[in-house]
Parts: structure tokens; C-alpha cells; sequence
């Protein structure tokens, strides 16, 4: 069995101007930085990983970077764990996204010039299993973004469930993969 521990980067700049970002340059606010932290904290206490791996945007990669200072890991980067490409919604306000997403739904919604949740799930899932599969018998901490986590669950239940959760900043969840499924999500103190 492998237990993975997926945590969303901490709060970014954007976040804190409640837009989407602007590439995978947007770093972490100060607050992001003190949650990363703080999570790391709860981490040490309770877990003992022996990997940390981190999608390549900076705020996920310093998300990472912090809670590896704690735990004595260096972060090992997976292209696959960026988040969903925004497209022509790059740097616009939460509220720029029109009517279609609700016409297509969440998981089907493609910004113009990005990507859908679904992509990002054919895209992220197979990842995950790699990270389980060389870890059978360990834990380790995934760091990534909400979309990635939204699809990496709908990928531990072999699909699409009504609509994505989406984590709050620095929060996660746990999965088990035990031979060739997944259990959970459970709450990362259980």
C-alpha cells in the first residue's frame, strides 16, 4: 500500500486578488507562505514521508519547497501535476468565466485557448499512479493545485463525480492505493 498525501499550494498573489493567475510564475502571498508552513508543521507531527513531489507553477513549487525545509525532502517535479491551463482567461477576475461553464459543467468547460478539468484528469491521473506505484509500502506528499486535486480524486473513484471539490488553499487529503485501486479520500489527521 501507498499513502499519498495531496495538499493544494498555499494562498498566491492571485488568489489573494481573487483571479485566475497569470502563468506558472504567480508565487505565494505572505499569507501562502505562513500556511505552507503551518501545514508542514502538521506534517512533521504527523506523518513521516519518505518523497515530496510538486507540479513545476512556483506557487506549488515553493508550497513544496517550504514543507520540504521541515521534513528534509527536496521536491521532485511532475509536469503532469501543473494545474489547468485558463487560456484567454489568464489574469482576468473570477467572475470573467460566462455562462458556458454552467452550460458544459465543470468538468467539461474549456477556457478558450486552455484546457478542461477533464484533460487535466487524463493528464494527472496517470501521474499519480507512477507516484504511488514506485512508493508501494511508503508515504509521500504530492503538492499541486485545486484543479489538479479536484482531478486526482475523480481519478482515485475511476471518474466524474457531479461537480469538482475544490480545496481550500494549503488543505488535502489522503489516498490509499492499495494493488490497483484507491480508498479515500480520507481527512489528512486520520
Amino acid at each position: 500500500m501507498a499513502r499519498l498525501i495531496l495538499i493544494r499550494h498555499g494562498e498566491s498573489v492571485a488568489n489573494a486578488e481573487r483571479r485566475f493567475t497569470r502563468g506558472p510564475h504567480e508565487p505565494l502571498s505572505a499569507r501562502g507562505r505562513d500556511e505552507a508552513l503551518a501545514r508542514a508543521r502538521q506534517l512533521q507531527a504527523r506523518a513521516d514521508p519518505v518523497a515530496l513531489y510538486a507540479s513545476p507553477f512556483v506557487r506549488a513549487l515553493e508550497t513544496a519547497r517550504l514543507i520540504g525545509e521541515v521534513l528534509a525532502l527536496e521536491p521532485i517535479v511532475v509536469d503532469a501535476l501543473a494545474e489547468q491551463d485558463f487560456g484567454a482567461l489568464r489574469g482576468q477576475p473570477y467572475d470573467a468565466v460566462g455562462s458556458d461553464i454552467q452550460v458544459q459543467g465543470r468538468w467539461r468547460y474549456c477556457p478558450p485557448q486552455g484546457e478542461s478539468l477533464e484533460d487535466v484528469f487524463r493528464r494527472a491521473g496517470p501521474a499519480l499512479d507512477e507516484i504511488a506505484a514506485r512508493h508501494l509500502g511508503a508515504e509521500v506528499v504530492v503538492v499541486s493545485h485545486g484543479g489538479v486535486m479536484a482531478a486526482l480524486e475523480a481519478w482515485s473513484r475511476g471518474g466524474f463525480s457531479d461537480e469538482p471539490v475544490i480545496r481550500a488553499n494549503a488543505a488535502g487529503y489522503v489516498l490509499l492505493r492499495r494493488q490497483s485501486r484507491y480508498e479515500g479520500p480520507f481527512a489528512i489527521d486520520e
